[in-house]
């Protein structure tokens, strides 16, 4: 089973191994951004409704993705697990309550230092036992480190976060997420973080991906900044899962969950 947690939603869904397809898909958007307590909820509501016991219980592994701007990547030269503190404080504020853990990004010699919600991997930890977790943004990294040419920007749209990744010939050079409210927020952004890089918005193909399509404003904004755009391909996921257009299972909106599976 793939989980997805994010503070505006939630989703999850079952993989038949023996036919690669996709079972029990479910997905929510909360009307407002939501506190861990709020997020446990709303997850126990959607796997009491939308999940069946019986299911559950032939459940054999269990991955969770974390879609938050509770991260920071630390190159491996100057990474220690005693200072994962420091390398979070500067840009978020830190509870004492708070768990900090961190992900391994060999692709780009990297650490991905982030905060999982410490009352979800309980609860889970509960239900189903051992699990892997993980930030989103490092499934992010993992897959576009591999097809990234040149300089080429990437950015995940969800309902009021915007994730930007770029790279010039497979180096990372950014990584980032921003909360926004209208599209002036939403261009402003990935327009700054162009700037600060010094790229040609005539230049640089920016692939986009995420809850976004071509009649929607924030993309009207982007194609009137940035001439060089397209939705990113999804084939691969298509490809090993059979039932996705039966599932009414967007691959461009879902794409997180879905190679959280592969």
């Amino acid at each position: 089973m793939s989980i997805l947690i994010a503070q505006d939603g939630l989703s999850f869904c079952i993989l038949n191994k023996k036919q690669n397809s996709i079972e029990n898909f479910h997905t929510e958007s909360f009307s407002k951004i939501l506190n861990p307590e709020k997020i446990l909820e709303e997850l126990k509501k959607a796997f009491k409704f939308h999940l069946l016991e019986e299911t559950k219980q032939k459940i054999t592994s269990v991955k969770v993705i974390y879609s938050n701007a509770l991260y920071s990547i630390v190159p491996h030269t100057y990474f220690s697990e005693e200072n994962l503190t420091d390398y979070l404080k500067f840009n978020i504020k830190i509870l004492k309550t708070d768990f900090i853990a961190f992900d391994h990004i060999e692709a780009i010699e990297a650490k991905n230092v982030f905060i999982p919600y410490t009352n979800i991997n309980n609860y889970l930890l509960d239900n189903f036992g051992e699990f892997n977790y993980k930030h989103a943004s490092t499934l992010f990294i993992e897959q576009f480190s591999e097809i990234a040419n040149q300089t080429e920007a990437y950015v995940y749209v969800e309902k009021n976060m915007l994730s930007l990744y770029i790279f010039k010939d497979k180096e990372l050079l950014l990584a980032n997420s921003f909360e926004y409210f209208t599209p002036q927020d939403f261009i402003y952004y990935i327009l700054f973080c162009f700037e600060q890089l010094k790229l040609d918005t005539e230049k640089v193909r920016l692939k986009i991906l995420g809850k976004i399509n071509e009649t929607d404003s924030t993309y009207n904004y982007l194609y009137t900044y940035i001439k060089e755009i397209e939705f990113l391909n999804t084939s691969l996921l298509t490809t090993n899962f059979t039932n996705l257009s039966q599932k009414q299972i967007n691959p461009k909106q879902n794409f997180l969950l879905l190679s959280n599976l592969l």
